[in-house]
């Protein structure tokens, strides 16, 4: 029953986060530097990125070493750089409510499948954001660009659109778990949104990969004082 009611809950959180504008969220190519690709929709093939190529929500993006690319919606402008990857439909913002809805979503999606009924969920999903379904990008590679994207995001005032990227990153792209020092950075995010029992969460579990001395004596001080401040709440 607790499990129905998860995979319930998962497909209720899926649509209330998924936005009906996605698709018409349009972005401008103002400037292409190097090499950038698009994999748009459910397409299986990259396209290289032209400047003055209209842009949506459902598109990723992909940036080569030394390449980036400038894009403009509504006045505003968004710049990737190089070695980056980044869903268009989190160039937003969104509220730490929204942003609390979609992380227990994205923990329901953690869950390991073992029905169809949940496999056929998480497809719905995947097709509403684009299928990353070429084999060349299912690597850690990919997953260290994709994290890229999401600093930039975070670079760029998208704090929260950005802790939702690297979470996502952590479900489909597992070996960039083991990456530290990231890790921290979007746990750190967490914690300056004021969401200190979902950093502590975080911190707890980066505890359990392999970390130099340096790593371990630093995260031990960040719980210790993360608990401290939960407790306190209380």
């Amino acid at each position: 029953m607790k499990k129905i009611n998860l995979i319930v809950t998962a497909i209720i959180l899926i649509f209330l986060y998924m936005p009906s504008s996605a698709q018409t969220q349009e972005f401008i190519v103002e400037k292409v530097t190097g090499k950038v690709s698009i994999l748009r929709g459910t397409d299986e093939n990259y396209q290289e990125v032209k400047s003055g190529q209209i842009l949506n929500g459902t598109d990723l993006l992909v940036t080569d070493e030394n390449s980036f690319i400038q894009l403009s919606r509504n006045g505003g402008r968004f710049l990737l750089k190089a070695n980056s990857a980044l869903g268009l439909n989190f160039i937003k913002a969104i509220s730490i409510n929204d942003l609390l809805l979609a992380l227990t979503a994205e923990e329901v999606r953690s869950i390991p499948k073992n029905n169809s009924a949940t496999a056929k969920n998480t497809a719905v999903y995947g097709k509403k954001i684009g299928l990353e379904k070429n084999n060349k990008v299912n690597d850690l590679n990919f997953g260290l660009k994709k994290l890229n994207g999401a600093r930039q995001l975070a670079e760029s005032g998208y704090k929260e659109s950005a802790v939702l990227v690297a979470k996502e990153t952590y479900r489909k792209y597992p070996s960039t778990k083991s990456r530290v020092d990231e890790r921290i950075y979007f746990a750190d995010l967490l914690l300056r949104l004021g969401l200190k029992n979902e950093a502590l969460s975080e911190y707890s579990d980066i505890k359990s990969q392999q970390l130099t001395i340096d790593q371990k004596n630093s995260l031990n001080k960040k719980i210790e004082e993360v608990s401290l401040a939960v407790t306190s709440d209380k």
